[in-house]
């Protein structure tokens, strides 16, 4: 379902996760208005490599069903306490950054606490304080996952940038 020519720009946020990536599409015209959003689920079991595999099939679908404009990722927190995890987001990060860049599609990205400010006005709230902004925004009932939830609020960050520019 690509957009035609002259229709309003579409904004794809990612939350990333090996585990678990977010999506969330949004129409970006007066008000944003939710397209698209769901989840990437890799199973636990299947090797690294595979579970890269999987992500970036998922992306590359999605990508040519919602024809976003540009791709809002949240960047990747890692702690020293727990390396490895930052190691694997990195790989699940480059599986973004090269879906994207195949379909010609410019990448922004955006600190968890920047996305959190945008949506609450403070860097420091919760999942729940944010999944609440998500929803009034996009006057939504419910979004269903949080990794979805993370991910519109990603791309909901990229729609404010972008009408502040």
């Amino acid at each position: 379902m690509r957009l035609r020519e002259g229709s309003s720009p579409v904004i794809l946020g990612i939350d990333p996760g090996l585990a678990s990536t977010g999506f969330g599409a949004i129409v970006s015209g007066l008000r944003p208005v939710l397209l698209r959003c769901g989840y990437i689920k890799t199973p636990s079991r299947m090797h690294i490599s595979g579970r890269l595999t999987l992500i970036h099939s998922d992306l590359m679908r999605l990508i040519e069903e919602v024809g976003p404009s540009i791709v809002a990722i949240e960047s990747i927190y890692s702690s020293v306490k727990y390396p490895r995890a930052g190691i694997l987001l990195g790989g699940v990060m480059g599986v973004v950054y090269l879906a994207a860049s195949l379909n010609s599609i410019p990448v922004v990205e955006f600190a968890p606490k920047t996305v959190k400010n945008s949506l609450t006005g403070w860097g420091g709230a919760g999942k729940r304080q944010l999944g609440d902004a998500v929803r009034k925004t996009l006057n939504m009932e419910g979004v269903g996952s949080l990794h979805a939830s993370d991910a519109l609020a990603v791309a909901l960050t990229a729609y404010a940038r972008r009408s502040l520019s």
